[in-house]
């Protein structure tokens, strides 16, 4: 499309808005409501022009160019027109700073003036030099507000994350839209006029309204009404170091703010965030190991790296072969893992493994055509779930999630049968018998119709699935000549899998729960906060070598303690899914030592010099199998429920990182049980009601959140930090 914007003339392409070609041509057309990744709206009207031959001022941000368009931004008309919005829009906004004689030279007062309860203008906002009506005023000229100050003083909303303060609030919707691009739209327009806020329903907290904190709102508010809590007054970042996220292998690109050696805040980078992501990295600088330590007598105690090496060396050696295990994590750099590998083969006649399953798929290749997903991938890997839920796509879950909600077939089977649902897909892709299906609590028509778009099908198998479910979805793949995705836990899962390490995990777990192993050296991981049987196993070694960041609950059990350096400390790389390097990049000054330099220094001092090859990891690797998990019991149900206890988006495997995360740590303080209100009625339980739940010989204790979500019958819980490997059902509860 040819068109003249400001005497300019250029070409865009067909469904290019007025706006998006002006910037395009260096011209910059105010506004407040529109935002790169959020639907087209046109509600603050700064952005108006005129366009020949239409009558009126069409806002520039929601109307389409057309060839031969003329367009002017900057007419006298315009600019009166643009201040008196501007105008109005300010008389509901604390704007004295915006239109201050001493603008800019109030620093001997301002400190003083940020401990007043209510924002009084931008020099005691938080959002101070980030505002994105600073700029709109600066642009279009405003030099006074004459118009009497509208509406009285809203109190301050504190919320997990960040806090809303309704008095800045310019009612843009952005955060509105943001929230619904998520799918969830847990926040409207409340009231009408003057009374108009943004709010959830009845004006409940948000962690009670399906709130999922991903911090989109956050992201995209224009003002200071949306502002993230911590180091909510350290003002603007000095430098934003792109990297990578150090949780699920979705790999999010991130953007790190940070100011003197300290991380302020974070940002996505193209990448749609989740709680995280966005508010998850507190765990960085808190309560971190900087010395090693050593076991002395009954006490682990500070020692000098010189000594604690030559100990872990000098022990090390004589446990080599069969009677060692290095025990590896998905969150490590490829650099780490190869390092870690090499020791334990070259040097130690060892095994490392890490508890950790995927496959080589392409995200973006596989929305492109027909889908099905096991698993509550919105609990383990969000971003990547948000990308196929556009998708559509085939849906197998007891449970009404996100992904259910949007599917095309929801397939809502009985928890712990979804292999068999799985099988029956299989039985109907080669023969529409519907005799041969089975008894899968799903009808027949309903199996048929899900295997007849299925046709080379990817299947995505979640992290929390088990291995059953794996092997299953496996054997549909062969029979529809699809594709396995297999979803991993873990930052850099994928390199695990690409060296091998993700073989044998079970195997070596038997060795050293049976005591045939002696000596262990752990990097990354915290097995006994998940496993109190592996703890007691740990405890029992000769001798143990722990890596870490924190003194956590295997690094208490060790008999040396290695203090590691963060993910935002080092430089490196992850594998994604698609077999690509994600370049991992420090935005902070390292306060200890990385994995791969503490064990390099290790394989030199025991004298197993190597050259490291990077070409290893990009052209090696092993074929990945379906692994082992945790299987689901069977046999016929013996108590009253059916108990799944399966992950949460606010839990991080084992819960070491997130646990050191304020918020989070709120948001897990009291454990749910979600049950259908049928049984909560039948049973006599109210919505928040505590209740108690017997299963296995033990007892769990909880609050009651009635809900739809979970079918009659069933009850689900999610995993307290982590105790299992996948999802687990239980029939005696």
């Amino acid at each position: 499309m040819h068109l003249r914007i400001d005497e300019q003339e250029i070409d865009v392409p067909p469904g290019t808005t007025i706006k998006e070609a002006a910037k395009l041509a260096g011209i910059k057309i105010p506004g407040l409501c529109d935002h790169p990744d959020l639907e087209r709206y046109g509600g603050c009207r700064l952005c108006l022009v005129e366009v020949e031959g239409i009558r009126g001022y069409p806002s520039s941000c929601t109307m389409p160019v057309s060839e031969g368009m003329k367009v002017r931004t900057n007419t006298p008309a315009l600019k009166s027109l643009r201040l008196n919005i501007l105008e109005m829009l300010l008389s509901e906004h604390p704007c004295i700073c915006l239109i201050c004689e001493r603008s800019g030279r109030c620093d001997e007062v301002r400190e003083g003036m940020r401990k007043v309860p209510q924002t009084m203008g931008c020099r005691y906002c938080p959002k101070d030099g980030r505002c994105e009506l600073q700029e709109v005023v600066t642009q279009i000229g405003l030099k006074k507000v004459e118009l009497c100050r509208i509406g009285t003083e809203k109190e301050i909303i504190r919320s997990p994350f960040f806090d809303r303060d309704p008095n800045l609030c310019i009612l843009c919707g952005r955060c509105v839209r943001a929230c619904a691009d998520r799918g969830l739209g847990v926040i409207s327009f409340n009231f009408r006029g003057f009374d108009t806020v943004i709010g959830t329903a009845f004006e409940k907290p948000l962690e009670d309204v399906g709130c999922r904190f991903c911090g989109a709102c956050v992201d995209v508010c224009p003002t200071g009404a949306l502002v993230e809590r911590a180091n909510k007054w350290s003002g603007v970042a000095k430098r934003v170091v792109e990297t990578i996220c150090p949780y699920c292998s979705s790999n999010c690109q991130i953007g790190i703010e940070v100011r003197d050696d300290k991380i302020l805040r974070t940002r996505p980078q193209g990448s749609k965030l989740c709680v995280r992501g966005r508010f998850g990295l507190e765990f960085v600088s808190h309560q971190r190991l900087t010395r090693p330590m050593i076991l002395k007598g009954e006490r682990l105690v500070e020692a000098g790296w010189q000594e604690a090496m030559e100990l872990v060396a000098e022990r090390l050696g004589g446990y080599k072969g069969r009677r060692f295990a290095m025990l590896l994590s998905g969150v490590l750099t490829n650099e780490a893992l190869r390092t870690a590998k090499k020791f334990s083969e070259r040097i130690m006649n060892g095994r490392a493994v890490a508890e950790d399953t995927s496959s080589d798929f392409s995200l973006t290749e596989i929305i492109q055509g027909p889908l099905l997903a096991v698993g509550e991938l919105a609990e383990t890997n969000p971003a990547t779930e948000l990308a196929i839920r556009s998708t559509k796509p085939v849906v197998i879950s007891p449970f009404r999630t996100l992904l259910a909600k949007k599917a095309s077939v929801w397939l809502r089977c009985r928890p712990g049968e979804e292999p068999q649902v799985l099988e029956a897909i299989a039985k109907a892709s080669v023969q529409e018998n519907t005799d041969a299906l089975g008894d899968t609590g799903i009808s027949a028509e309903e199996i048929l119709k899900a295997a007849r778009l299925l046709g080379k099908a990817s299947v995505v198998v979640g992290p929390d699935c088990n291995r059953d479910v794996r092997a299953a979805a496996e054997k549909l793949v062969r029979v529809i000549g699809g594709k396995l995705c297999l979803v991993g836990r873990n930052c850099n899962s994928r390199g695990v899998a690409v060296l091998g390490l993700d073989q044998g995990y079970e195997e070596t777990m038997q060795s050293l729960m049976s005591g045939e192993i002696k000596a262990a050296y752990i990097v990354g991981s915290n097995p006994a906060r998940a496993d109190p049987k592996l703890a007691e196993s740990l405890s029992d070694l000769e001798f143990l070598v722990v890596q870490d960041l924190f003194l956590t609950e295997t690094a208490k059990l060790a008999d040396v303690l290695l203090p590691a350096a963060s993910f935002a400390e080092i430089e490196g790389t992850y594998t994604s899914s698609d077999g690509r390097m994600l370049q991992l990049m420090p935005a902070l000054s390292a306060i200890s030592r990385s994995d791969m330099q503490i064990i390099s220094e290790l394989c030199h001092m025991m004298k197993g010099r190597f050259a490291d090859d990077p070409a290893s990891l990009k052209h090696g690797g092993t074929k990945t199998g379906t692994g082992k998990g945790q299987q689901s019991e069977e046999g016929p149900a013996s108590g009253s429920f059916i108990l799944v206890e399966g992950p949460c988006l606010f839990e991080f495997g084992s819960g070491t990182r997130t646990s050191r995360v304020r918020d989070l740590q709120y948001l897990n303080t009291d454990r749910y049980v979600e049950i259908h209100p049928s049984d909560a009625a039948r049973h006599k339980i109210s919505n928040g009601g505590p209740v108690c739940i017997e299963s296995c010989g033990r007892s769990i204790r909880g609050l009651a959140r009635v809900s739809m979500r979970v079918p009659e019958g069933v009850m689900r819980i999610c995993g307290r930090t982590s105790k299992i490997a996948s999802a687990e059902v239980r029939r005696d509860v």
